[in-house]
């Protein structure tokens, strides 16, 4: 991991909204520390599309912009979120009462609520908090994945851009 100043992450606009008002402003974020893959050297770490946070990110943008109601994304997003609030309440972190209310407003989200955000982490805020993704769930044997399961608001800057890329 040394020599990589930040980690990247992409999360949605949903998925971010939820963190910061029902689970004191933390968040979960699968990162990689090379933010485009397809400008990594070829000899350097690969990073596949469906790990590279700049890809997801554009790729996420582009089934929301046009309202894609059949986007892989969302729909995994969408459980995402769900699972989430559920393994929250099993752990005592929600209620019943707030679990239900993330689940009903997970599922009648619209894809605009899906948007894509950006989560630029600092390495050196958050090294202890970091775990390594296991080699059999990496999208690449060779990717450099980790985990933040515990990300706090406060150790990371989100950036949403605009429609050009």
């Amino acid at each position: 991991m040394n020599g990589y100043p930040v980690l990247y992450s992409t999360s949605t606009f949903l998925a971010y909204h939820i963190a910061r008002q029902y689970y004191e402003d933390v968040h979960y974020a699968w990162c990689s520390p090379i933010f485009d893959g397809r400008s990594s050297s070829r000899l350097g770490p690969a990073v596949p599309p469906t790990s590279s946070p700049c890809e997801i990110y554009w790729n996420l943008h582009e089934e929301v912009a046009r309202g894609d109601r059949h986007s892989s994304k969302i729909a995994d997003n969408r459980a995402g979120i769900i699972r989430g609030a559920q393994y929250k309440r099993k752990s005592g972190v929600i209620e019943d009462e707030t679990e239900s209310d993330i689940i009903q407003a997970t599922q009648m989200a619209e894809a605009r609520d899906f948007r894509p955000l950006l989560f630029v982490i600092p390495y050196q805020a958050v090294r202890r908090r970091i775990e390594k993704v296991p080699i059999a769930s990496r999208a690449s044997l060779l990717s450099q994945e980790f985990l933040i399961p515990l990300l706090p608001g406060r150790l990371f800057d989100v950036i949403e851009f605009g429609s050009a890329r």
